[in-house]
């Protein structure tokens, strides 16, 4: 089993990015337009023009790209707290790279472009605020790579569990509605190799497998597995 010390990609909540960067929460929320979006709706779609850069306000929200051959693979799942579309901000000329759906009733706080422009002229907070979002990312981004290129394939499966429990978590269980491919995809490991250990791991007692979700059953015995410490 890996004893290395790799910590977990997070990204801290845009509420506590925009504390350390001096930005009143406020200032932000009154600057953005409240959107809705449905389960399974899309809030936009790769190769869409850049537009406004949405905070996630409520709710969960999937990143998805094509790949090579055509396929939609998951890359990520987003919570409240996060952000996306930062890239409108920094280059105008660009498309979105990545489609993103709404795994449940979602809402974001929308700023366009234009309003994003204004309070950069008026609260220098504002620039702060951006950078220290895409420095967190670039970190967990960094993160991610050291496990992609250090970690086991069994390691760097559990450990995505564990991430995905602590997003979809509820009353002390997960059920993470997300299905065997999307694991596959998202850590790097080909689906047999997911398929045998979510297996085991069900034959073990941790989790328990359907079609269209994983439950957690047993967080600290997948934390083990994943080499990471106790919660």
């Amino acid at each position: 089993m890996w004893e290395g010390e790799i910590p977990l990609p997070i990204v801290p909540p845009w509420t506590e990015i925009s504390v350390v960067a001096g930005l009143d929460e406020s200032v932000l929320r009154s600057a953005c337009r409240r959107r809705h979006f449905a389960r399974g709706e899309v809030v936009f779609h790769e190769g869409d023009p850049v537009g406004a850069i949405h905070l996630l306000d409520r709710g969960r929200a999937a990143i998805s790209l094509t790949g090579p051959l055509g396929d939609v693979v998951t890359v990520e799942i987003l919570q409240r707290g996060d952000t996306f579309g930062e890239q409108a901000l920094v280059d105008r000329a660009a498309v979105r790279s990545a489609t993103v759906t709404a795994l449940d009733k979602l809402e974001t706080l929308a700023m366009d472009i234009a309003t994003a422009e204004r309070l950069r002229a008026e609260n220098p907070g504002f620039d702060r605020f951006l950078l220290t979002i895409l420095s967190a990312r670039l970190r967990a981004t960094n993160q991610q790579l050291l496990e992609a290129l250090y970690l086991p394939a069994e390691v760097r499966v559990f450990r995505c569990l564990c991430r995905l429990a602590a997003i979809f978590e509820a009353d002390s269980r997960a059920c993470i509605p997300l299905t065997q491919h999307d694991i596959g995809t998202m850590t790097g490991v080909n689906r047999s190799t997911v398929s045998r250990l979510l297996r085991q791991s069900q034959l073990d007692g941790i989790v328990v497998v359907t079609r269209s979700r994983i439950e957690v059953r047993d967080p600290e015995t997948l934390r083990r597995r994943a080499s990471l410490r106790p919660a």
